[in-house]
């Protein structure tokens, strides 16, 4: 084991050790001024609930896909088949939404001129068919040191 996987192993980042830039995880968020909980029990144990509550007058919610590890691409695709296959009453409740937003996450880095992620055309397609739009976030790298 070199020095630099024993020092990471411990969860300590040194100035000299480089991340790459990578994908995190696509969030799906909504907002009404309806009550989402339909959904919420339509999506099930598909996802997780990142946040539910009323802001400002408006009913939120946040998921992200339960144990998910796949790519934007595969994961917005994910939502997209939750959403297409809601009853039809639930996916009234999605269609009065004022904000339904893919919020795609990746964590900058320190080594790599670039980054590729492709979401493809039929996502898009089907991204635009259920009324969604799709942001992309881009987190500053941190480097962590241990302090323990």
């Amino acid at each position: 084991m070199s020095h630099d996987d024993f020092v990471q192993d411990l969860g300590i980042s040194t100035p000299d050790m480089h991340m790459k830039v990578h994908y995190l995880n696509t969030d799906l968020e909504i907002e009404s001024k309806d009550d989402l909980s339909r959904i919420l029990e339509e999506f099930g144990e598909d996802v997780s609930v990142l946040h539910q509550g009323e802001i400002r007058g408006y009913q939120q919610a946040s998921f992200e896909i339960a144990g998910s590890t796949s790519g934007a691409d595969e994961v917005i695709n994910y939502f997209c088949s939750l959403v297409e296959s809601l009853p039809t009453e639930v996916r009234e409740i999605w269609d009065g939404c004022c904000a339904r937003i893919l919020d795609v996450g990746y964590e900058s880095g320190t080594t790599s001129p670039n980054y590729r992620s492709e979401i493809r055309a039929s996502t898009i397609r089907r991204v635009a068919e259920i009324g969604a739009s799709i942001v992309v976030t881009i987190y500053p790298f941190r480097e962590e040191v241990n302090t323990e």
